[in-house]
């Protein structure tokens, strides 16, 4: 997307490296990338004197973009759940003299309390849900910018625009592309098994692999065996053409076939959306249009049968999705239709 002049004056205002590179050269690991940050500020629509939580500190660099967008006058509050990354930040902040970013260390799914109330939210972590507390700390008309999950199915999510109510209530204005980890209360020492959402896991000589369906969890036996099947078995047929991807469709799926979907993810492999029973399984592979399947063929004929639906309905992507909240014990869940 065209990001406005002010997130162009701040990204050449902030030495990137500096915040994204540890002294060897290599990259801090909880690093984002610089375009999925610019597009989500660009959305944020920060203004000089605004105040920010930011959830997920991170490397500290989206704190300094945020912080030459919210100016002398404003303020961030960047909330880190990892010590050591919160104050690696804030020293990289004074070293620069960026003096309106306050550090906290805590759950992120808890905002700041104590810090008073927000013109704006951003985070780069994905909650299960909108946290109610991030909305009851945002003034009204306020806007959030965040990860959040549009089906049951682990990963599958997309980044959410929403507007906060004079009743303190989150409504969504649009969902884009955008791939975050999981928000989670505790500090995880890796992150290719998902945190929530799995219903079986299998080794395949050196390989661990996870599937994510709605009927999993409640026959993890048969799950684990098709997950086999899938790893020591799976072909791959090409079901997408050149320039569709399994990113192209992915946003149809998110909405019309969300209770219905499966994910399949595999250490070193990266992770994708598919369906799975208990006769087989088929998953589109990333970056390909290829469907890497087994069992009895069914699941791969679903998919093919979905592709078909969605060259027929205009092969929809992102801009024609529109989000549901809906009000889940403290926070929102997020869905999406077309």
């Amino acid at each position: 997307m065209e990001y406005g002049s002010a997130v162009r004056a701040a990204l050449a205002a902030v030495d990137e490296d500096l915040y994204t590179r540890r002294p060897d050269g290599g990259l801090v690991t909880q690093s984002t990338a610089a375009s999925a940050i610019t597009e989500a500020l660009a959305r944020l629509d920060v203004s000089p004197g605004m105040r920010v939580l930011e959830i997920g500190t991170g490397s500290g660099f989206s704190g300094a973009l945020l912080s030459e967008l919210a100016g002398p006058a404003g303020e961030v509050v960047s909330v880190e759940v990892m010590a050591d990354l919160s104050a690696r930040a804030a020293d990289l902040h004074r070293g620069q003299g960026r003096r309106n970013v306050v550090p906290v260390v805590g759950d992120g799914l808890l905002g700041a309390p104590g810090h008073g109330r927000f013109d704006r939210v951003v985070a780069w972590a994905r909650p299960e849900l909108v946290p109610g507390a991030w909305a009851a700390q945002a003034v009204p008309g306020a806007l959030l910018v965040l990860p959040v999950d549009v089906t049951a199915r682990a990963k599958a999510g997309a980044m959410l625009r929403a507007r906060v109510d004079a009743d303190g209530v989150p409504h969504g204005e649009a969902l884009f592309e955008g791939g975050y980890v999981e928000l989670h209360a505790e500090v995880l020492d890796q992150w290719w098994i998902p945190p929530r959402g799995v219903g079986a896991l299998v080794e395949h000589g050196a390989t661990a692999w996870w599937l994510s369906a709605g009927w999993a969890a409640g026959d993890r036996e048969t799950a684990e065996r098709v997950l086999r099947e899938l790893a020591a078995e799976g072909t791959r047929t090409p079901v997408l053409a050149q320039g569709e991807g399994p990113r192209g469709i992915a946003p149809y799926l998110y909405a019309t076939r969300a209770e219905e979907l499966c994910t399949v993810g595999a250490q070193g492999l990266g992770w994708g959306l598919g369906y799975a029973d208990r006769q087989g399984a088929a998953v589109f592979t990333p970056g390909t249009g290829e469907v890497l399947h087994a069992g009895d063929g069914s699941a791969l004929a679903r998919l093919r049968g979905w592709a078909a639906d969605w060259r027929g309905a205009g092969r929809p992507g992102y801009a024609e999705l529109v989000p549901v909240l809906s009000r889940v014990g403290n926070g929102w869940r997020v869905r999406a239709t077309m």
